[in-house]
């Protein structure tokens, strides 16, 4: 019983952290390099016990998985508060990734170095700063959204 114990603590000590990263890329724009990357490090352990030229294939599969599993996620983490659906969204990767080693148990490295390959991709992403002026006249009927702040001599009315 306390080899079970200690083997889920470990467990635990290696998915959360895991599991963090990946709701940090989803909820930023760092989700498609991560992926990729998590795609490739799963590729390469799931081909080597396959044949030469299964890499690309299993890329291409685990993209499309981990694709799959983002869109569960945001579903489960729905709406609210971004800490709370943030907090969801931790619980269901942190399920996910326990059921990938559980299945895999291969892909622990890779599951280790979640927090790492996050940090190294917002470490070494160019940053980009576009300022925009934009003027609008005229005028709009019907739903109007806009995505960042509002400033200056705005005035609304009929």
């Amino acid at each position: 019983m306390c080899g079970t114990y200690d083997l889920r603590v470990d467990l635990v000590n290696v998915v959360t952290p895991g599991a963090q990263s990946l709701v940090t890329a989803v909820l930023t724009d760092s989700w498609g390099q991560v992926r990729s990357a998590i795609a490739r490090m799963w590729a390469r352990r799931r081909s080597d016990s396959e044949p030469a030229g299964a890499e690309s294939a299993a890329v291409v599969a685990a993209n499309t998985e981990l694709d799959l599993a983002r869109e569960q996620a945001l579903a489960i983490a729905g709406q609210g508060p971004e800490p709370e659906r943030s907090s969801r969204m931790e619980l269901f990767w942190v399920g996910y990734l326990a059921g990938q080693l559980a299945a895999r148990p291969e892909l622990v490295d890779a599951v280790k170095a979640l927090p790492a390959l996050l940090e190294s991709r917002s470490a070494t992403a160019p940053v980009t700063v576009v300022t925009i002026n934009k003027t609008v006249s005229g005028s709009v009927r019907g739903n109007v959204a806009q995505t960042d702040d509002v400033s200056g001599g705005i005035r609304f009315g009929r």
